[in-house]
């Protein structure tokens, strides 16, 4: 069994000032109970600003300096795979993303027209967004952004 030192979650914004609604929680072992809350940090505070590029920037530098954690990170791991080329392999999506830059909007709008282009719904849902009853489609202007941030920068949820 895997142990870690230090269990870090995540809650995600993809706001405009990302870094005040970005939270991180640092989890701790403890004897009883086996874990407890250590910090509970608004991103903007341990970062020095709400900018959603420098703020979400500090994070994966957080991520990639840790050792012995287990990072747990809330926001969307993919897109439907209708809004994607074809036979398209899920590696595509960083593609698809990194071609938009930095206009996450834009990508998302992308995705509402090839939504649209295959007749059905312009929001296509993933099977665990149908399933955890998610208020947004991951490619929903208010989600795009944590979307592409984290697609784009894939090191963010690997140590």
């Amino acid at each position: 069994m895997v142990s870690f030192d230090t269990i870090y979650g995540v809650d995600f914004s993809g706001a405009k000032e990302a870094g005040r609604n970005t939270w991180v929680a640092r989890v701790e072992p403890s004897r009883r109970p086996a874990y407890r809350l250590a910090e509970l940090a608004c991103l903007e505070h341990l970062s020095g600003t709400a900018e959603r590029g420098p703020a979400l920037a500090h994070l994966v530098g957080l991520i990639a300096a840790s050792e012995g954690a287990l990072w747990a990170l809330d926001f969307p791991f993919g897109l439907p795979i209708e809004v994607i080329d074809p036979g398209a392999p899920w590696p595509r999506q960083f593609d698809f993303l990194s071609a938009w830059g930095e206009d996450a909007y834009a990508a998302g709008l992308a995705c509402v027209r090839r939504a649209q282009a295959l007749g059905g719904p312009m929001h296509i849902r993933r099977l665990t967004d149908s399933e955890a009853k998610t208020p947004f489609d991951c490619y929903h202007y208010r989600i795009i952004y944590q979307t592409a941030h984290n697609l784009k920068h894939p090191k963010t949820a690997a140590p």
